[in-house]
């Protein structure tokens, strides 16, 4: 292997199924969402974890061991760096060039990642918020509001750090928006196959649905129940927002993005907020459940109650974090 390459998105972004066009080359080996950078870089961190051994003093240990290297924060990163190399290496094991990491919430050390490896291949994959937080409402909320909580922080603060990240690297980068790599996927493909010096067809359009991630993390539903790439759901997301409390709901979230973050994602804010305001608002049968959600929710994400009502946290109840 002789370079990583990153995809930066938010989830719900069509991520997976870029990941798995890509792996249709011999070139490029992925697993999954590996995550592995987030909590090396988090070492660095005073804020961002919590934990039974006391998050607070492991980072002050950390970085007291950190500050006591000769070249302090340089070494912890060059040695770091060879120590995902030497990972990422091991993943390819027919000897592919790349190994593709595609972890959605990279895109909290972005900054980090350009350090560490300033020659990998950045890919930014931008999808309208809108339409990722009704992907998000109809997979992992089931067509309800209950999960916003979880991803708020997603749409909001995430598509904001998009927007700087490839702001500051934009010249060792690219882009590709979801809609135009589904309109046109032999188009963006190419893209990508002159930034990454490897050739892609019309058969890596067609050969991705075989690839296998070999992981439990990504959309296992979307790309493996269709054998090609189509328009067809682009619109899909106007059923979701179907009522007055959820498009009053849709409008206050894509106000919260700065415009100018959008733009630079290729999308207009006065124009995503008319699509909202034209849709039809008739269904309004939920309208109770869908308050109900909306208010459980917003406590929820306010206070953190997740941490205390989510059955996979329950271990804390037993214990201190700090």
């Amino acid at each position: 292997m002789e370079t990583p390459i990153f995809i930066f998105s938010l989830p719900r972004s069509g991520s997976t199924l870029l990941q798995r066009v890509l792996m249709s080359n011999p070139q490029i080996c992925s697993v999954s969402e590996p995550w592995i950078l987030l909590p090396q870089i988090y070492i660095l961190r005073k804020e961002g974890t919590l934990s039974d051994y006391s998050s607070l003093t492991a980072h002050k240990g950390n970085m007291d061991f950190i500050n006591n290297l000769p070249n302090k924060e340089e070494d912890y990163f060059d040695s770091l760096r060879q120590f995902m190399l030497d990972l990422y290496s091991k993943q390819c094991q027919n000897n592919e060039q790349y190994f593709l990491d595609k972890t959605p919430r990279y895109y909290l050390i972005i900054d980090e990642i350009v350090k560490l490896f300033p020659k990998a291949k950045f890919i930014f994959l931008f999808r309208n918020p809108i339409h990722v937080f009704a992907s998000i409402i109809n997979t992992w909320g089931k067509g309800r509001f209950r999960k916003q909580y979880a991803n708020y922080n997603d749409i909001v603060d995430g598509t904001k750090m998009l927007s700087q990240g490839y702001s500051k690297y934009m010249g060792i980068s690219i882009s590709i928006k979801y809609e135009d790599f589904i309109l046109n996927p032999l188009e963006e493909l190419d893209k990508v196959s002159n930034y990454l010096n490897i050739d892609f067809n019309k058969e890596s359009l067609k050969l991705f649905n075989s690839q296998n991630t070999k992981g439990s993390l990504g959309d296992f539903l979307g790309p493996s129940s269709y054998s090609e790439i189509s328009s067809n759901g682009l619109g899909k997301w106007k059923t979701t927002f179907n009522s007055k409390i959820r498009k009053k709901f849709a409008i206050s979230l894509i106000k919260k993005i700065r415009s100018e973050d959008l733009e630079l994602q290729g999308y207009n804010q006065k124009e995503i907020i008319c699509e909202i305001n034209a849709l039809n608002s008739k269904q309004n049968s939920k309208f109770f459940m869908d308050l109900f959600d909306y208010i459980v929710g917003y406590i929820i994400r306010k206070f953190n109650l997740n941490l205390f009502f989510v059955k996979e946290f329950s271990w804390i109840k037993k214990r201190p974090l700090s």
